[in-house]
């Protein structure tokens, strides 16, 4: 292009221009210029200007003013406004009550001028916040005026761990039968017993730890809690190495005795219990390849296991099985503080302080269970005496079509029942005679400590740790008795569950609820609602 057509083409661009206006401010105010427009370009509209006016916090101006200088569009400033009054920003920080956050605010009010980054870091160092600061979250307060953000956190302490136990052995499923994937019971492997040899590891002690130390947003160190200690549980003939491992003292059956893992011995009779052995009577567990014949006893503090039949004898422990079933004679009495397992039971006394689970039938018996009766094996069959439980009594038939009379009774715990109310009396008794330590002792306290005669000053070391055994005697208690409390809450709401018919001449209890059988039911659940035994399906 040669510079005769540059010049013309230059010419063209500016024969027609918009009319354009600046605004500048000084010490002495703000200032308007406006510019006319060229050839056929459009003037400058004086809403244009006032919406730019009131975006820099100026709205005191003139409209007549301003629709004069468009008017005349001289392209010399004139004053318009006074010099606006810039505010100040507002900075605020505020710190946890912990100390270990701190928040921003900044607030920009109308007219108000730019806040810098230094501006707010001078806050926060005047609060004294030193650690944990958040350059990011400080220039987002910054650029979002109003908005609260954190802008340091402090470095929490890690608390320590507990110590812990670890057991090396299932001391959880001991004394239960084994149930098998369909919900029966192998009767087989019934994990009677722990058997444990001399200086078998039985436990370790993981040491608990002190933690690590944290930091406030003030540079402050924070304590961190140390773990609880926990002392190995070691009860009789088990020893332990350093209070961090314990093992068995002797080779016999591991046992858990006031939250103690302990080890007794085990007894094995190779036959029957009769007049070749006499009556057993024995700490640990017992294991009887025979059977109990009439009139012997058998009593453990552990378990009991007898391979054949009890026969109108006696037997106690705290797991009770039976393989081959037991024969009462009416005279024949089984009690196992936890459960008994069995083949059959005729005419014979049977109590749990869990469960009784029989293979086959009850027949005849007085049976009582703290948790629940099952009998849902072979036959699965319950005819007359009294059968009772605290949560569920479970079978495939009840009763027969003769109508034998069977009461079935679910929702009752006399162990339970028993234990509460002695729980009751022992802490009203402990309550009195904590009351009266405690008048023993305010009275020797108000008495002249450097004056008091001997014998005084060693009843007041006594009764001091009476007071205390008190306290915590009678805590313990009443915790046991809100457990019992709620067990027995729980007890309402038991079941009788029949698989196949519950006959007529079958009374069906449920707390103080009574339901007579009239009609041969078939796969029923019956269940206490609404002040009533109603009926549903079998589940």
């Amino acid at each position: 292009m040669d510079d005769a057509r540059l010049l013309e083409q230059a010419e063209d661009n500016v024969s027609s221009l918009d009319g354009y206006f600046t605004i500048t401010t000084d010490e002495n105010g703000t200032y308007l210029a406006v510019y006319s427009p060229q050839g056929e370009g459009q003037p400058v509209k004086v809403p244009q200007i006032t919406e730019l006016l009131r975006g820099r916090g100026i709205d005191k101006v003139e409209n007549a003013l301003l629709v004069r200088v468009v008017k005349e569009a001289l392209g010399t400033p004139i004053k318009v406004a006074e010099k606006l009054v810039e505010t100040e920003p507002v900075i605020q920080v505020l710190v946890s009550r912990d100390r270990m956050e701190a928040t921003l605010q900044v607030d920009m009010p109308k007219g108000c001028r730019p806040v810098t980054i230094d501006e707010i870091m001078d806050k926060i160092k005047q609060a004294g916040i030193v650690y944990g600061i958040d350059s990011a979250a400080i220039e987002a307060a910054r650029t979002r005026p109003g908005s609260m953000v954190v802008c340091a956190k402090g470095l929490p302490p890690v608390n320590g761990a507990n110590a812990e136990i670890t057991y090396f052995l299932d001391l959880e499923n001991k004394g239960r039968p084994v149930e098998l994937d369909d919900g029966r019971v192998d009767f087989k492997s019934l994990n009677l017993f722990t058997v444990v040899h001399k200086d078998e590891l039985l436990a370790e002690k993981v040491p608990a730890t002190q933690g690590t130390e944290g930091i406030d947003v003030f540079g402050n160190e924070v304590q961190a809690k140390p773990g609880k200690d926990v002392v190995l549980p070691t009860g009789k003939n088990v020893y332990a190495v350093e209070g961090l491992k314990a093992y068995a003292g002797q080779d016999g059956q591991l046992v858990v005795v006031n939250k103690k893992i302990g080890v007794i011995p085990l007894i094995e009779i190779k036959g029957d219990v009769d007049l070749s052995t006499g009556n057993i009577e024995f700490v640990g567990s017992v294991i009887v390849k025979g059977s109990v014949q009439t009139g012997f006893t058998v009593k453990a503090e552990g378990n009991v296991e007898i391979a054949g039949n009890v026969s109108g004898g006696i037997v106690e422990g705290k797991n009770v099985t039976v393989r081959m079933g037991i024969q009462g004679m009416n005279k024949g009495y089984i009690k196992a503080s936890e459960n008994v397992v069995t083949k059959y039971i005729e005419n014979a006394t049977v109590l749990a302080g869990k469960d009784v689970i029989v293979s086959d039938v009850i027949l005849h018996s007085k049976v009582s269970a703290g948790k629940r009766v099952i009998v849902d094996e072979r036959r699965g069959l319950i005819v007359g005496g009294q059968i009772s439980a605290g949560e569920e009594i479970k079978a495939k038939t009840i009763g027969t079509y003769s109508a034998t009379n069977t009461d079935i009774e679910v929702g009752v715990n006399p162990a339970l029942r028993e234990e509460y109310q002695i729980l009751r009396k022992d802490i009203k008794k402990f309550e009195f005679d904590l009351e009266q330590a405690q008048k023993a002792l305010h009275i020797l306290r108000t008495m002249n400590q450097s004056t008091m005669p001997p014998d005084k000053h060693e009843m007041l070391l006594k009764l001091t740790k009476a007071q205390f055994h008190l306290i915590g005697q009678t805590e313990t208690m009443r915790n046991r008795l809100a457990e019992i409390e709620i067990a027995l809450e729980e007890m309402r709401y038991g079941h009788i569950k029949v698989a196949d018919t519950v006959y007529p001449g079958v009374k069906l209890v449920i707390g103080t609820l009574v339901k007579p059988v009239r009609d041969a039911t078939k796969f029923a659940n019956f269940y206490a609602e609404d002040g009533e035994i109603k009926t549903g399906s079998y589940k």
